[in-house]
């Protein structure tokens, strides 16, 4: 594990008008740390992470990631993040392969790596067999874990997922959590929110 932290807050803080979602978070995360941020909804988590992934403009409070400073250099972080929101937007009419090519080529992957590592992915999400089937027309569970694989397309230093079991059933959350668990391993760095203690239970960490 790296000693320079991949995240640094201090007193971060988010206004939307008269509202505080993220009221003065002061935290530090390692390199390839599996990290909870734990809550109930309106707690403020995915506030947290799409600061965190550069998506929103910090009101108050600093921010690093990855050395960058999310007040001067957000746009910079995100070649280096792979953000997964709660409703990801796959592409329901292309097959679960032409959605891992059109995030590919949205993160600029070079067409010489395309073809091993969609493989790859496919393999590592247990998604192979169903490469040619539209996304439509997948089950929840199986969704999400396509979701992820476009998300770690550009092989992103963190990782940030917003809640990702959210509504599939106990057997897809824990496939899930297998394949976090084997990027934990690969020394990814991840940030994970969620309401279920049981997946709090799983991380390193947790906040």
């Amino acid at each position: 594990m790296s000693e320079q932290p991949c995240i640094v807050t201090q007193d971060l803080t988010r206004d939307f008008k008269k509202t505080r979602a993220v009221d003065g978070l002061t935290v530090s995360i390692p390199s390839g740390e599996l990290f909870g941020l734990v809550g109930p909804d309106g707690a403020g988590k995915t506030t947290t992470l799409r600061l965190l992934a550069g998506l929103l403009n910090i009101s108050a409070g600093q921010a690093e990631v990855l050395g960058y400073d999310l007040a001067t250099h957000a746009e910079a972080i995100k070649p280096h993040v792979g953000y997964m929101a709660q409703q990801f937007s796959l592409y329901a009419e292309l097959s679960v392969l032409e959605n891992l090519h059109f995030f590919a080529e949205l993160f600029d992957v070079p067409r010489a790596d395309l073809a091993q590592r969609t493989a790859r992915l496919l393999d590592f999400a247990g998604l192979s067999n169903f490469k040619d089937r539209r996304a439509a027309q997948l089950s929840g569970g199986m969704q999400k874990k396509l979701a992820l694989a476009c998300t770690l397309v550009h092989q992103p230093q963190l990782l940030l997922l917003d809640e990702p079991t959210t509504g599939v059933d106990p057997i897809s959350r824990r496939e899930f959590w297998d394949i976090l668990t084997e990027l934990h391993i690969q020394g990814v760095t991840i940030v994970v929110s969620t309401p279920y203690m049981d997946e709090a239970d799983r991380c390193s960490r947790v906040g």
